[in-house]
């Protein structure tokens, strides 16, 4: 049979033995007084008078942390219920632990609210309402991490996908990149083999006009001798025989 969520939040009438502090007492009783009649903020002043007398005191802290709760200041009352659980009373130990589970449940922090009940449960494993209140938390921490999880293995797969999108980006300007490169340095070297032929004309060039200077000054160093010798032949006065 399901039942109902419990949140069970007592009052510690707190018996305080061999202590002369007779206001403390009355304080936190009319704290108690003021906390059955739901009357929460007079319950807490009473109960913070009570801590100036006996202050770090693990049974006052519950009550206090029990009033948080009430008021729903549940940070608060994580606040209170943990130092509470430093008292020597492993029942109150169990009922901080418990209580705490409740108060993390409310918060919706049910990964901590499981904890507590489990803490609780080591103490007092027959505590019917630690291990009823252990399954509903496990339940809702079941239930709202399955979309939270779709959507963190969504949030991984789409950037999955834009990693090996950028990768492959990447990886095509890079070819791009040496395809121009490469290209470049083809259009330098065949630059320079141009410039280079066109050197070589050149000095070939200069070679063959020296080659035909030089011939046509040979020929008309020819020519010169052939002047010459017609000329003295033409001025022959010898005599005929």
């Amino acid at each position: 049979m399901l039942r109902r969520f419990i949140l069970t939040i007592g009052i510690l009438l707190l018996i305080t033995l061999n202590i002369n502090a007779e206001d403390y007492v009355d304080m936190v009783d009319k704290g108690n007084d003021a906390f059955i009649q739901k009357d929460y903020e007079t319950a807490m002043e009473n109960y913070h008078m009570a801590e100036t007398e006996i202050p770090e005191s693990p049974e006052l802290f519950y009550n206090m942390a029990n009033v948080s709760f009430n008021l729903e200041d549940y940070e608060r009352a994580v606040e209170n219920y943990t130092k509470a659980l430093n008292s020597p009373d492993i029942n109150m130990e169990a009922m901080a632990n418990y209580n705490l589970g409740n108060t993390y449940f409310k918060m919706g922090d049910y990964q901590k609210a499981i904890e507590s009940y489990e803490n609780s449960l080591k103490i007092n494993p027959e505590d019917l309402d630690s291990k009823f209140n252990l399954e509903l938390a496990r339940k809702m921490l079941k239930e709202n991490t399955k979309p939270e999880q779709q959507d963190q293995d969504q949030q991984q797969q789409e950037q999955q996908q834009d990693e090996q999108q950028q990768q492959e980006q990447q990886e095509e300007d890079q070819q791009k990149e040496d395809q121009e490169q490469q290209q470049q340095d083809e259009e330098q070297k065949e630059q320079e083999q141009q410039q280079k032929q066109q050197q070589e004309d050149k000095e070939m060039s200069k070679e063959d006009a020296e080659r035909i200077l030089n011939a046509l000054k040979d020929d008309e160093q020819d020519i010169q001798k052939k002047i010459k010798r017609m000329q003295a032949a033409g001025t022959y006065s010898g005599r005929d025989w």
